[in-house]
C-alpha cells in the first residue's frame, strides 16, 4: 500500500480512526495503513521530533509495550506513587532506579544518568 497524495493520507487517516483496534481482523489492515501513512509523513517532512528526556522514553516504552503504569512500576520493582512523582518529576530518579531503567527497559545508562 502506497500513499501518494494528500487526498489519500486524508482518507487514510480517516480509515484508520474508523477501524476497531480491539478487533483482530483489523489489525493487519491497520499496520499496513499506519505504516503507508508513516512513510508519507516521513517522506512529506511531517514526522514528529519528539523531546529527547528521560520521561519521555519512560513513556514511550510503556506505549510500545502496552503496559499501565502498575505493570510498569511492577517490571521496575518500585511502588505505584513513586513511578507517578516521576512521570510527573516531582521526584528524582535515584541510582537504584537508573541501574533498573537501564537493564529493565534498555534505556542507555549514560542516557539515564545525564537526565536523571
Amino acid at each position: 500500500m502506497t500513499i501518494q497524495t494528500d487526498a489519500e493520507y486524508q482518507a487514510g487517516m480517516s480509515r484508520l480512526e474508523a477501524l476497531d483496534s480491539n478487533n483482530p481482523a483489523n489489525l493487519a489492515e491497520m499496520e499496513a495503513l499506519g505504516n503507508a501513512l508513516e512513510a508519507y509523513e516521513e517522506s512529506h517532512g511531517h514526522a514528529p521530533v519528539h523531546p529527547d528526556t528521560l520521561i519521555y522514553r519512560i513513556e514511550r516504552y510503556m506505549f510500545e509495550h502496552r503496559l499501565k503504569k502498575q505493570e510498569l512500576a511492577q517490571l521496575l520493582g518500585i511502588t505505584n506513587s513513586r513511578l507517578s512523582e516521576v512521570l510527573n518529576g516531582k521526584r528524582a530518579v535515584n541510582i537504584d532506579l537508573a541501574r533498573r531503567l537501564h537493564t529493565k527497559l534498555h534505556i542507555p545508562a549514560d542516557f539515564v544518568l545525564m537526565h536523571a
